[in-house]
């Protein structure tokens, strides 16, 4: 009986026992004993494929645009304010991103979780980048505005006496707000690992 083997990376057939890498994505087959024990991040290098996440990114950018679209109608007609609309918008093209990574990148099911690990990290490597990057600009504008200020009515006297008080926020905290952006982060992960889910189911069975 002839045994077929496979590459533990992508999955495609091993015709030769003696060959060291795979021909179609390169993994190394003679890279580590079976028996030693695998880390986290040594799993998800072999059940995760790095341009299938980047091509997500491509669905998850393509159905960001048809989202904004589709749930504008909603928010036109009132029926959405700008934050509902911005998180069912995002959590769209999540989910979405999410099924191309599980239909392209799952072999069986042992590759959901860390394909959804790996999508997932990406996701919020990405938001955190972006975040920092906006801070950062804002940061050094107001750093330059208060510099100028400063040196415009550094020697008046009116200036340094009038003490404004500090104002109370707490009376206008939006608690709708913080409940739904709250929401939103936890409607990614949720999204994400359904969108993959989804993907390998749909790989499965059609």
């Amino acid at each position: 009986m002839v045994i077929v083997k496979h590459c533990p990376n992508c999955g495609s057939e091993i015709a030769d026992d003696d060959i060291e890498f795979c021909t179609e994505c390169g993994y190394n087959l003679l890279g580590r004993n079976d028996d030693s024990p695998v880390g986290f991040f040594a799993k998800l290098n072999q059940k995760t494929s790095f341009p299938v996440i980047i091509f997500s990114f491509v669905i998850f950018g393509i159905f960001l645009f048809v989202g904004s679209f589709f749930w504008s109608f909603f928010m036109a007609s009132g029926s959405l304010d700008l934050m509902t609309y911005l998180m069912l918008t995002i959590v769209f093209s999540v989910f979405f991103g999410g099924v191309f990574v599980g239909y392209f990148g799952c072999m069986d099911k042992t590759y959901v979780l860390p394909n959804f690990t790996m999508y997932l990290g990406s996701i919020f490597a990405v938001i955190l980048c972006g975040i920092g990057l906006i801070f950062t600009f804002l940061m050094g504008i107001l750093s330059a505005m208060s510099s100028a200020f400063s040196a415009i009515n550094g020697g008046s006297s009116y200036g340094s006496a009038v003490q404004p008080t500090t104002p109370n926020y707490l009376p206008n905290i939006d608690l709708n707000g913080i409940l739904k952006i709250i929401l939103f982060i936890l409607l990614i992960p949720v999204a994400a690992y359904f969108g993959v889910y989804v993907g390998y189911f749909l790989k499965e069975n059609i």
